[in-house]
């Protein structure tokens, strides 16, 4: 997706602002540990594909940095730094699936490595089985892309290939950090088939309305006036 380069600057603040607040509403609880997932991760993955992935990634480190410094996210430890870690693995996912970008498929299978790898992740090896969705979404696209003909659909099924990333990437995190025992894990099974496809759906409905919003403000008079600027 192409937006101009004023319009991306001027409501950058915004979604910025919007994140960081998502980030404090939190819905689910992280099994295992003291942690609660946020809405940040229905947002957060949106914005590697709305401004680019340098500049929505920079939306996201420059988000977190503003909240450590004001105080409205603390470092209790090392883990709180890592916390937006997923989110920006998962935007690039999402940003290079609508490319179809084979070499995606190289992050889930090193989260399924390390997970295995570790020796409380190889107790419970079939857990990161979740992650081979990831990696079926980015071969096979084309063929999804004809099966699920409607737009919305292909959204959802590049979504939950993203959710399923971040997911990936958090899990090692937190299995190496704070080593969550293995019978958590395995109660994690059916809340993750829930949560994911529920984190799916906020991508989707998150990324579709951020197209309409663009596509307002840009019938605004005065970014009309601004058509000769440069795309990128």
């Amino acid at each position: 997706m192409k937006i101009k380069k004023i319009l991306k600057i001027l409501i950058s603040p915004l979604f910025s602002l919007l994140f960081l607040i998502l980030t404090k509403i939190k819905f689910a609880p992280i099994l295992g540990t003291e942690m609660k997932f946020s809405l940040g991760v229905f947002f957060g993955p949106t914005l590697a594909r709305i401004f680019g992935i340098n500049y929505g990634t920079g939306i996201i480190i420059l988000t977190h940095l503003f909240g450590f410094l004001l105080g409205i996210y603390k470092i209790k430890a090392i883990k709180d730094f890592f916390t937006f870690f997923p989110i920006i693995f998962a935007g690039f996912y999402f940003a290079k699936i609508f490319e179809g970008e084979k070499k995606l498929i190289l992050l889930p299978s090193i989260c399924i490595f390390l997970f295995i790898f570790h020796p409380i992740g190889k107790e419970v090896w079939f857990y990161s089985l979740f992650w081979l969705i990831p990696i079926l979404i980015s071969l096979f696209k084309e063929n999804l892309d004809k099966i699920l003909k409607i737009q919305v659909f292909k959204i959802y099924s590049y979504s939950l290939g993203t959710a399923l990333t971040d997911h990936a990437v958090g899990s090692v995190i937190y299995l190496y950090l704070l080593k969550i025992p293995a019978n958590f894990w395995i109660q994690a099974v059916p809340h993750t088939i829930l949560e994911r496809l529920l984190i799916a759906g906020g991508i989707s409905f998150f990324y579709l309305s951020e197209l309409v919003l663009i596509k307002l403000l840009e019938k605004i008079p005065f970014f009309l006036k601004l058509k000769s600027l440069i795309f990128e």
